[in-house]
């Protein structure tokens, strides 16, 4: 009797991609640099390289956004 495991490790068990809200969640702890390894992993959602590049573009737009307006109702 042989038994196959059917852990995630099975290679038709891909690692589910992560969504944009745990992308968005990912980049602003890492603007902090606040997590740990266990953090990242807890949900097995793998973030891919386009997610972090247009997730990161997109926290440089909101960051800018609130900068310039803070400096923007400073300055009236």
């Amino acid at each position: 009797m042989i038994v196959e495991p059917s852990g995630p490790s099975t290679p038709d068990s891909s690692p589910k991609k992560a969504g944009w809200f745990q992308v968005a969640r990912t980049i602003f702890w890492g603007l902090f640099m606040i997590g740990r390894k266990g953090t990242w992993e807890k949900d097995g959602a793998v973030v891919s390289l386009p997610q972090i590049i247009v997730g990161a573009f997109i926290g440089l737009a909101v960051v800018l956004a609130v900068l310039i307006s803070i400096v923007r109702m400073v300055l009236r």
